[in-house]
């Protein structure tokens, strides 16, 4: 049986179009635009694309497939709290995206802001890497 996965060679945006136009040998342009047409039907096109952005597994350019990693604060791409770097990192695309999201969500009634907010209290912490803990009797002060 063959599986639907997101395309990590023929994407836009997250490779959900790509994967479809693999799995049943389309082009992917025809998604797109079955997508975008029913974005103007009352945003289901969005909504059955954001759907399948979290549920279809990513397959890489070599065929393997690749699981997302915990969602969580970025430690790296921050700007305020890493909630969008946090993001870009966990969908794999460019954090940016997240932050003009954001913004733009802000000068709607402030509903950007609320679900920064939002996002900051629900996401940990990303855990520190091996560089960032700092090793117990490797640098730092010594005791005599």
């Amino acid at each position: 049986m063959k599986r639907l996965y997101r395309s990590a060679d023929d994407r836009k945006i997250a490779g959900v179009c790509g994967g479809l136009g693999e799995h049943f040998d389309l082009d992917p342009v025809f998604f797109r635009l079955v997508f975008l047409a029913l974005l103007c039907f009352g945003g289901i096109g969005l909504l059955a694309y954001l759907a399948m952005w979290i549920m279809v597994p990513l397959k890489g350019a070599a065929g393997e497939v690749r699981s997302p990693g915990r969602l969580c604060r970025s430690r790296t791409e921050r700007k305020i709290a890493g909630v969008c770097g946090g993001l870009g990192e966990f969908l794999d695309i460019d954090p940016v995206l997240f932050r003009v999201l954001f913004i733009v969500l802000a000068f709607m009634g402030g509903v950007g802001i609320l679900l920064y907010i939002a996002f900051w209290l629900a996401m940990p912490a990303a855990l520190p890497t091996g560089a960032d803990v700092e090793r117990p009797g490797k640098g730092g002060a010594t005791s005599a």
